[in-house]
């Protein structure tokens, strides 16, 4: 069915959900009795299938909603499509001849990308003509490498989503973009560092890039990326003298998820009737499954309960 509800009723759909999300003891006594896990995956043996079958079991309801409300249809699309840039990821490195989890996450029916495509060998010059098809951005057939094809899968992903809001008006558009220029500043901190550290690219060279990615938002993303970095910093430089490490990228990604957490958490009843809590909604259900999915990955790897906890993104 399509455009069957209002935003009261959507809305109240979304705090309804909201409220069944998972807290961190939620969490833990998942990780103690996995037979607490959702989608009763704890009876699949295969890490990949079990991915798979959790990742539909929480996206549906985010299925059932894309079209109830035809002006937040395609942000709830964009939101769906961040998914399916891993698929993307994992044929771009499948190509590259890079050992990977084939786990699909099956967005149907709004995906682009078929998963029959795992099974065929394609070459770099097939990836790259099947993203711009896929993004209608011909800027991937100039690309010249696996590493920068998937750097600009995600850049796409993030120009789709920040763009998802030309069917709203008003305040729910400034509202929309302002959240979503917040959540490209924590990309783009969290790209330079992964840029610096593991492919030592230097500073001047991750400046040029990033200044290309941020002509397509304009500069008030810098405004937001210099305020994040600010606080970054200054924290940073406090765990240094409190552990007397560097902090890694690891270390780095995840304090500032979590920040982004917290921020998106507080904003999420800012105003029933605004779309802050749609959008929150969107990304505190994002990290729920990427939550879900450590766990299921650190009971794979044998960790104890102590370091899947310290990994996790979320609330008490």
């Amino acid at each position: 069915m399509r455009n069957y509800a209002d935003i009261p009723n959507l809305h109240t759909r979304i705090y309804a959900m909201k409220s069944r999300l998972y807290s961190l003891n939620d969490y833990a006594l998942m990780i103690r009795e996995p037979e607490n896990m959702p989608g009763n995956i704890s009876v699949i043996r295969d890490p990949a299938e079990a991915k798979e079958t959790l990742f539909r079991q929480q996206i549906s309801p985010i299925i059932n909603l894309a079209r109830a409300y035809e002006n937040y249809t395609p942000f709830f699309i964009a939101d769906l499509r961040q998914y399916e840039a891993y698929n993307a990821k994992i044929l771009i490195n499948k190509a590259a001849g890079n050992q990977v989890l084939t786990q699909w996450y099956d967005i149907s029916p709004f995906s682009t990308l078929d998963k029959k495509l795992l099974s065929e060998k394609l070459s770099l010059d097939e990836i790259k003509w099947l993203l711009a098809y896929m993004y209608l951005d011909d800027d991937f057939k100039t690309i010249s490498s696996y590493r920068q094809l998937a750097v600009h899968v995600d850049v796409c992903t993030a120009r789709n989503f920040y763009h998802s809001s030309e069917l709203l008006f008003g305040s729910a558009a400034l509202e929309f973009r302002e959240m979503m220029l917040k959540r490209l500043a924590v990309m783009t901190l969290i790209w330079s560092y992964r840029l610096r550290v593991h492919y030592q690219i230097h500073d001047e060279k991750i400046r040029l890039y990033m200044d290309k990615f941020h002509k397509l938002y304009g500069s008030r993303v810098w405004y937001r990326v210099s305020l994040e970095k600010e606080t970054l910093d200054r924290d940073l430089e406090k765990i240094r003298k409190d552990t007397g490490q560097e902090p890694s990228v690891a270390d780095v990604e995840h304090y500032l998820e979590q920040n982004y957490y917290a921020w998106i958490s507080s904003m999420f009843h800012r105003d029933f009737h605004s779309i802050y809590c749609v959008v929150c909604y969107l990304w505190l259900l994002f990290y729920q499954i990427r939550n879900l999915f450590r766990i299921i990955d650190g009971k794979r790897f044998g960790m104890s309960a102590e370091a899947i906890q310290k990994r996790m993104i979320c609330g008490m």
